[in-house]
């Protein structure tokens, strides 16, 4: 199991700062708590944040559920809203216990009752108090007391809920009631349990028609608020209760989430007033119960409202409308993987030899960020897999070796990404969409080589309008992001470890050979690339057909498209160009990464030869071969923001071609002989100019 680090980033922290700013309770205050919805993919430590928080909060009231988990079990909003219940109400040592006295007596009377017709006028009474005059509610609460006092065919549903009512000594009841409630309490002390009080709940309302059901849902709701409000409102609870309730609320966007959601804001709108309710909910989706009119309207198309703000270290939600507010949580910045990087180096121990380059930490931290680019779960997992190789294996030896397609790292941090229902169908589709520039070109082209039919289309469309599936979530500004057209770095780095595995089909000979074999079906490396160079070739894509060339370890072409592009294009344009094919994804298949870095070099440029070979196209070839081997240099805003935020440092990971691109882009400013273009060149060879780890 690895290592979560929850809590400890900066990112954490900030989300802590929030709820904590919004839970503490000042005596005679009544703010309005707005729900927070924080949004984040598969595996991005929605889970674990709120199981921070719960344990963070733990002295106050709080209350943690997972709603897809109990969707599972069958559940309705009407045992989500119990279970949370239950939860508040649990004894704190610095905290006045809260009590329910609607809720309760109206949840006995509705998981004892034989009579649906019982069950329901009891309701309609409950309903109409709460918006009577306040004796109307006392008189339902001593009719409703009364029943439960007497109660004995239903011992679960009496005794598991008596602790939500207040003691008998006080004054909600008739005395006799309360004593023969406080008697029944005395002897079935440790009898009923909530599990079995949900269960009589839930079959209750199992036969009943959905509208019956929803409307004790609607008025349980209401009773559970009112309580509260009512708990606050004393003069005593006034004082003594400093903290709000903190309810976290995990995969709203489940079916039973959505409903459960849906039905708290409408019960805190139908209100109108505050309540000390302090709602965060987490989704790996916007929910569909956000969509309605009533709630706002539907998202914005390609966009999810929430972004991180620059200010790295402050969470500040967006708001969406009256009583919500949006989220997102962003990735893990360097310096956050750093940290847990410092802490996996020193639990290693002596016995495992440190990174070689000056700053091992540094060094480590950034080569993990730019192969997970912060993503949480996959940062956690690689360093665990890092961690569990042979001692005397070196950590270069060791990334190459956890990251090899046929790892079981890969197979897992895949089955953590995917969406959770992904179909088998889906899962290859996006293997071989992972070489394409962007999911548009994918779509548009997927016809080419996916056989499955509209099923997996349909499935495969799903996932590139997910704005949660695909954006790059990172934090700054809003182009670091990367466009919503690209999958997450780390998915699509997943992806194509695992697409070179995979054979490649019989080639032809001729002018078709490498083309597409509907009947073999096309799944290698080199054949998919060929595929999408031979769509972008035909459609004028020049520079789509040279990134595609490189991938499928063409260099000579993509060489000859920039040396051509040199006389048609502006300086800053062509340096923009060359960055968008040095992100041209390694072949890997072929064990050229276990050679060393300068032969691998050599034999990428053997090409050139002696020959007649124009000099700029030399000097344009041996550059683009350097580039597109090594990592990722400091980036330039001018020419780096090239919508493709993939990256792969483990072609050279120690920068030893650094030296080597200097000398070509200097060469080519030499003989450039134009101010703007050696002035351009010459800043991209400062790029180079020192290790991109420090």
């Amino acid at each position: 199991m690895s290592r979560e680090w929850v809590g400890e980033s900066g990112r954490d922290r900030a989300v802590e700062r929030y709820v904590q700013e919004l839970l503490v309770r000042r005596p005679g205050s009544r703010p309005e708590l707005p729900a927070t919805l924080l949004l984040g993919p598969r595996g991005s430590g929605k889970t674990t944040v709120l199981r921070h928080l719960a344990d963070w909060a733990r002295r106050a009231p709080v209350a943690r559920l997972d709603l897809a988990a109990l969707g599972q079990e069958g559940r309705k909003p009407i045992d989500v809203l119990a279970a949370l219940v239950f939860q508040l109400n649990e004894r704190k040592k610095d905290f006045a216990r809260l009590r329910f006295p609607a809720f309760g007596l109206l949840t006995i009377a509705v998981a004892a009752q034989v009579e649906a017709a019982d069950r329901d006028a009891a309701v309609r009474r409950m309903e109409e108090a709460l918006i009577g005059p306040p004796g109307s509610r006392s008189e339902v609460i001593n009719q409703l007391a009364a029943y439960a006092a007497t109660v004995l065919g239903a011992p679960t549903a009496v005794t598991a809920a008596l602790p939500l009512l207040p003691e008998w000594r006080r004054h909600w009841a008739r005395l006799r009631v309360r004593w023969q409630l406080a008697r029944i309490r005395r002897r079935s002390r440790g009898a009923g349990s909530v599990d079995g009080f949900l269960i009589d709940l839930n079959q209750r309302y199992g036969d009943r028609e959905e509208a019956e059901r929803q409307r004790a849902e609607a008025v349980l709701f209401d009773a559970f608020l009112d309580d509260l409000h009512r708990a606050y409102a004393s003069r005593g609870g006034d004082e003594r209760r400093t903290t709000q309730c903190l309810v976290l609320l995990d995969n709203v966007d489940s079916p039973l989430g959505n409903d459960f959601l849906k039905a708290l804001l409408d019960a805190r709108r139908k209100a109108g007033a505050p309540d000390p309710l302090l709602v965060l909910a987490t989704a790996g989706s916007y929910p569909a119960a956000l969509e309605g009119f009533a709630f706002g309207g539907p998202r914005r198309a390609g966009a999810l409202p929430g972004r991180w703000p620059a200010e790295e270290e402050k969470f500040v939600p967006e708001r969406v409308v009256k009583g919500l507010v949006v989220g997102r949580l962003r990735d893990l910045a360097r310096h956050e993987v750093e940290r847990q990087v410092e802490e996996v180096l020193r639990s290693a121990g002596r016995r495992v030899p440190l990174p070689a380059a000056d700053n091992g930490v540094q060094w480590l931290g950034w080569v993990v960020h730019e192969l997970t680019r912060g993503h949480p779960a996959g940062t956690a997992q690689l360093l665990q897999a890092l961690l569990e190789c042979p001692a005397e294996t070196g950590w270069e030896a060791r990334l190459r070796q956890v990251l090899q397609p046929s790892s079981n790292l890969v197979d897992t941090l895949l089955e953590r990404l995917l969406p959770i229902d992904a179909s088998g169908e889906l899962a290859q589709a996006l293997t071989r969409a992972a070489a394409a520039v962007d999911l548009a070109q994918t779509q548009a082209g997927l016809a080419l080589w996916d056989e499955s039919g509209a099923r997996v289309q349909e499935e495969f469309n799903d996932f590139c309008t997910d704005v949660l599936c695909t954006m790059h979530l990172d934090s700054g500004d809003e182009e670091a992001d990367g466009p919503t057209e690209t999958p997450h770095p780390l998915l699509r780095l997943l992806l194509l470890c695992r697409l070179a595995a995979a054979p490649e089909p019989a080639m032809g000979t001729g002018r078709d050979a490498g083309a597409f074999d509907g009947a073999s079906g096309m799944r290698g490396w080199r054949a998919v690339h060929a595929a999408l160079r031979d769509r972008a070739a035909a459609s004028g894509e020049r520079s789509t057909a040279a990134y595609h060339a490189l991938a499928g370890g063409d260099l000579a072409a993509a060489a000859a498209h920039l040396d051509d592009a040199f006389d048609r294009l502006a300086p800053e344009e062509w340096c923009a160009e060359l960055c968008r094919l040095r992100r041209a994804p390694l072949p890997e298949a072929d064990g050229a990464l276990g050679r060393p870095l300068w032969e691998r070099y050599e034999r990428l440029v053997d090409h050139l030869g002696d020959g007649a070979v124009d000099q700029r196209l030399r000097t344009i070839t041996r550059l683009l071969a350097a580039v597109w081997i090594s990592p990722e240099p400091p980036d330039d805003p001018r020419t780096d923001r090239v919508g493709d935020p993939y990256r792969d440092p483990l072609g050279d990971p120690a920068a030893e071609l650094y030296g080597e691109i200097q000398a070509r882009f200097h060469t080519l400013a030499v003989h450039a002989d134009s101010v703007p273009w050696t002035s351009a060149l010459l800043r991209k060879a400062k790029q180079y100019g020192k290790e991109p780890w420090l």
